[in-house]
């Protein structure tokens, strides 16, 4: 059984896995700043079905699991999720 989500120093779920995803940040034209960061978080983690209080090393084991084609797949499902 796994335990609380993974918390920053202001008790928010922390998304560890974000350091490895410039390649993201940058097809999406997107600054790399927090507030970024926590919008694409929500957004990965819904169009990969991941639960919100997932930890982080879950989230990144999906993101790591895609193909190439399933990666670029995901900057438009990311993209949609964001503009809506």
């Amino acid at each position: 059984m796994m335990g609380p989500p993974d918390l920053d120093v202001e008790g928010s779920p922390m998304s560890c896995y974000m350091r490895h995803m410039a390649w993201l940040f940058e097809a999406l034209e997107l600054p790399y700043d927090k507030e970024h960061r926590t919008l694409l978080d929500g957004a990965i983690r819904d169009a990969l079905q991941t639960p919100m209080d997932a930890h982080c090393p879950e989230v990144w084991a999906s993101i790591k699991a895609l193909s190439p084609d399933e990666r670029i797949g995901l900057i438009g499902e990311v993209r949609a999720r964001i503009t809506a």
